[in-house]
């Protein structure tokens, strides 16, 4: 996918130029947005991206401004297109004088965008091949020099050849990534499927490295479930990014998450100060996989920690009581999930002078249920269930104060997880909002207070709503109210303004005004003309 941000003053430009087409069709993934040209180049620094829409004008930095900049100080690597209003056009010219792709006038019509758009990706493309051409020359050669090294059987020439294609040999470890064999939808796919995944897998932390990506290394596969992709870590490489070691593997768990369908577990080997040794590190990671791949007590799992958890024979996850908590909760079965609370909740409060046990039992299973949402609903975005569950992750001590936290807790995901069975793809829940419609249109009905009521994004609800009907939400339930206004004028002798109010608006020249757009005559005019028929 080529990697999009969207720059420009106007939320709505931003907004309406991300649902204008379906950029993944084209292969395009719009990854983030800003108001301006500063704003922008704090997100550069922090990611990596292909193309940049940019406005001309914005407060703060421009658009030319902005590509001047990153040309000479950061990357000519990024390509930009301007957007620009018809008066703006000179500037437009200045712009591509200065590297910009193309332009787009406003206001931006989706034929235009697409051609654009195709334009440049048989561009990107055209030169994507014949980077990847050396790439994959080199990427052989070094893959055989450090497969060598990894067994610890190397040559003074492989070991010359490997420094000089990593940014950094000192200060290493050795991570295993491996998909989470926990994961019932990644079990289930066929051999094919799991080596398509893997590369899949390489080479989204080959994009995620930039230039150090000749710290990632896929594995030969050896035997089944095995599937993994290495990575050699350097402190250099996190220092580069202003993070400690343990907040950069957290760092690349999530941003690899974000790309990839399945579960994800990091096994972190132990130091080594120097590559000769990186076979150490190497065996390491390997013997955590071997003790926890089928059961994992977190997704980033370190060998210092779990050496030190085996030395004093502790293994603190609940996982036989957690797993059956999470079975009840995902059955909604709500008196299961009382008894199951109990035990699990009296387990734990055992261990409240080790608060780090109790978090990795409570992470354990807020992971899962995490995981649960996705086998559901594929689509769902993880900020929606992210924000039901961080006042629980990131508050133990409010989840332990009281047992009815707990209860309140599992309860309510355990219906969230049945609302989410019940609208899996939208269908359930857009016959609950007709309902809801039907029979509340007179309230103060709103996309987001429904959305909040059934556990769904507002923007995907407002997306699947006017995909189903043919029109947005606003213009359904004004339609609708209309139609019943419509009856009312000819079945009463209500005042206009009451009958206004009665059907759900509450401002008479507004009603007024759409009952017009959607009936040709005012609302006299409507009743005059039945009353006329009668007679």
């Amino acid at each position: 996918m080529i990697k999009v941000m969207i720059v420009d003053d106007e939320p709505f430009i931003r907004q309406g130029l991300r649902i204008l087409i379906p950029w993944e069709q084209y292969g395009y993934k719009i990854c983030d947005e800003a108001a301006n040209g500063l704003e922008a180049l704090e997100l550069i620094k922090k990611d990596d991206f292909d193309l940049i829409i940019t406005d001309i004008k914005m407060p703060k930095m421009g658009g030319i401004e902005l590509i001047e900049y990153v040309n000479e100080h950061i990357t000519n690597r990024i390509h930009f297109i301007i957007l620009s209003g018809f008066y703006e056009f000179e500037y437009a010219k200045k712009a591509i004088k200065y590297g910009a792709q193309d332009y787009i006038l406003k206001p931006v019509q989706k034929d235009e965008l697409i051609r654009v758009l195709v334009d440049y990706k048989k561009k990107y493309e055209q030169l994507t091949n014949e980077i990847n051409k050396k790439k994959i020359a080199d990427r052989i050669v070094f893959d055989n020099h450090l497969g060598h090294l990894l067994t610890g059987e190397y040559s003074d020439e492989s070991l010359q050849y490997i420094k000089g294609l990593l940014s950094e040999y000192i200060d290493l470890r050795y991570v295993l990534l491996q998909y989470d064999q926990l994961d019932k939808r990644y079990s289930a796919l066929s051999h094919k499927e799991k080596m398509a995944k893997q590369i899949l897998l390489y080479e989204v932390l080959s994009d995620l490295l930039g230039d150090n990506y000749y710290h990632a290394y896929k594995e030969p596969v050896r035997s089944e479930n095995e599937y993994a992709i290495g990575f050699i870590y350097a402190k250099k490489i996190s220092d580069s990014l202003k993070l400690s070691e343990r907040e950069y593997m957290e760092w690349l768990s999530s941003k690899v998450k974000e790309q990839v369908s399945y579960g994800i577990i990091l096994y972190i080997g132990q130091r080594e100060k120097d590559i000769r040794t990186i076979a150490d590190s190497y065996k390491s990671a390997k013997v955590m996989y071997s003790l926890y791949s089928v059961s994992s007590e977190a997704d980033i799992l370190y060998y210092d920690d779990v050496k030190n958890s085996i030395s004093t024979d502790k293994y603190p996850v609940n996982k036989d009581e957690l797993d059956s908590l999470i079975r009840v909760i995902e059955e909604n079965d709500k008196e299961m999930i009382k008894k199951y609370i109990v035990s699990v909740y009296s387990h734990l409060k055992n261990w409240l002078g080790e608060p780090e046990i109790i978090k990795i039992n409570l992470n354990y299973l807020l992971f899962n249920l995490i995981n649960l949402t996705r086998e559901i609903d594929s689509n769902i975005e993880y900020e929606e269930v992210h924000s039901r569950i961080s006042k629980w992750a990131n508050d133990w001590h409010r989840v332990m104060s009281k047992i009815t936290n707990f209860q309140s807790f599992a309860l309510e995901f355990a219906e969230y997880i049945s609302q989410l069975r019940r609208n899996s793809f939208g269908g359930g829940v857009l016959k609950d909002i007709e309902r809801e419609i039907i029979e509340n249109y007179s309230d103060n009905l709103s996309l987001k207070t429904l959305s909040e009521k059934y556990y769904m994004n507002t923007a995907y609800l407002g997306q699947i709503f006017k995909k189903q009907f043919n029109m947005s939400f606003k213009d359904y339930l004004n339609n609708f109210r209309i139609e019943r206004a419509s009856e009312l004028l000819i079945r009463t002798d209500e005042k206009i303004y009451i009958i206004a109010d009665q059907v759900g608006f509450k401002n008479t020249d507004y009603f007024i005004s759409k009952f017009v757009q959607l009936k040709g005559v005012t609302p006299l005019q409507f009743r005059k003309q039945f009353i006329q028929k009668d007679e």
